[in-house]
């Protein structure tokens, strides 16, 4: 029997469908998901992008090899609306290479698409992935939801030559001499800490400052279920945020910085610190890069890690199998393993700037990028690695909680009125 979304899998009405159908069916896997030659492969990869290359270059290079034509639909930031609404007309693509989020994390619970946990055996593929990351990948009823394959490093970035014209000596390693070191900033005429303090940057970094003294499993508890006004160590961590912003830590305004305003201030040389994904190392210049030090959060001596803390994750990018995928099983096993070829993941890594979830024996010398070989070699040294809450936080807390963060930051915000802002959100999603 074919699987279907269930009625909230799918998010919409009968009329939503109606008027989304049309755009699904220009941009589903239609005829060809039926034809054993040709893999319907949907995306938000997109072979306009410079480092997505080596992902198209493999396919091509599939097609050589095999006989058995990729086909691709870049779907862009409509993929799960353009995917889903295939799916409930039977014309969904074979595989997808999307992330995990939101949506995502319910896929195969659903039915939209197939667990892969049997396949990831067989097909010699789960020896070369980490167990966190298979963690991260399946879900609360045992499914591994897709193959992981792209990750990334969410370091703090740290402007050696700014901290030194203001008189700091090296990246600061505690609270205390972060705090020290914003003043000097400051007294010298340089913006300190740039995140974006309305939107999903900044709401990553108030729930690293959130888990600053909690346990892996009680931070994993707090971002499922909330609760942050009766769990004193969360409050613990608020108390921290607020310490660090009213010491003026944080750029004036950051309430209202976007992450791209904060990238672009950091980029520019506006900033001395912050904290930036790996999706940025490309954008900096060679000057830049080579004045950059990444490491990550300092904290107090009393907090629940030893060192700074930053993030990572695996959940960057996995393959998914879709029910039709599943009927042309034989072609997409030969697909997925030629995608986690050696060659495929060097070429991806070291051309494309991707950082691959499987093994790749760690040869980082063919790494061009400095920001990226400094992320894979010295950074992990560096720091500790908190949890990464996307997987945690339910979608319908996810983009509120913007909220929470920029009121957050907010000077004059008490720790009760912050904390009671986001219990208010978890409650409302209940």
């Amino acid at each position: 029997m074919r699987k279907t979304l269930s009625t909230a899998g799918a998010g919409a009405g009968a009329g939503a469908i109606a008027m989304v159908l049309a755009l699904g069916a220009c941009a589903s896997g239609g005829d060809a998901a039926g034809d054993e030659n040709v893999i319907v492969v949907q995306t938000n990869w997109t072979s306009s992008q410079a480092q997505n290359k080596p992902l198209f270059d493999a396919f091509e290079a599939f097609t050589e090899e095999t006989g058995i034509e990729v086909k691709v639909l870049e779907s862009g930031d409509n993929l799960n609306q353009v995917y889903e609404t295939s799916l409930l007309a039977g014309e969904e693509a074979d595989v997808l290479l999307v992330g995990l989020l939101e949506k995502q994390l319910d896929w195969a619970v659903n039915g939209a698409v197939v667990p892969v946990n049997d396949y990831i055996e067989e097909w010699g593929i789960a020896d070369r992935i980490p167990a966190d990351a298979l963690v991260d990948w399946t879900d609360t009823e045992g499914n591994l939801r897709a193959f992981p394959y792209s990750g990334f490093t969410w370091p703090w970035w740290y402007n050696t030559e700014l901290l030194a014209q203001a008189g700091v000596e090296g990246v600061p390693q505690t609270t205390d001499e972060l705090i020290a070191a914003a003043g000097k900033l400051r007294a010298a005429g340089i913006a300190p800490v740039v995140f974006g303090g309305i939107d999903w940057s900044g709401q990553k970094i108030f729930l690293q400052l959130l888990e600053a003294y909690l346990s892996e499993d009680e931070a994993k508890q707090v971002y499922a279920e909330g609760g942050v006004c009766e769990n004193p160590k969360a409050m613990q961590g608020i108390e921290l945020l607020i310490e660090l912003r009213d010491a003026g830590v944080f750029v004036d305004g950051i309430e209202g910085y976007t992450a791209d305003q904060a990238q672009a201030a950091y980029l520019d040389g506006q900033a001395a610190i912050a904290p930036l994904g790996s999706w940025a190392y490309p954008g900096a210049s060679e000057e830049l890069a080579a004045a950059t030090e990444l490491g990550g959060l300092p904290l107090p001596d009393d907090a629940a890690y030893e060192q700074p803390i930053a993030y990572r994750g695996s959940t960057s990018a996995g393959w998914w199998i879709s029910p039709n995928g599943e009927q042309k099983i034989d072609q997409v096993r030969q697909l997925i393993e030629h995608m986690y070829g050696n060659e495929v993941i060097k070429g991806i890594l070291d051309e494309g700037g991707v950082i691959p979830v499987a093994d790749f024996g760690g040869d980082t010398s063919g790494v061009s990028a400095p920001l990226l070989a400094q992320s894979l070699t010295e950074f992990p040294e560096r720091v500790e690695f908190p949890v990464m809450p996307d997987i945690y936080v339910p979608a319908d807390v996810s983009n509120p909680m913007y909220r929470a963060t920029s009121i957050a930051f907010t000077p004059g915000t008490d720790a009760q009125t912050i904390c009671a802002t986001v219990d208010e959100i978890y409650a409302a999603a209940q």
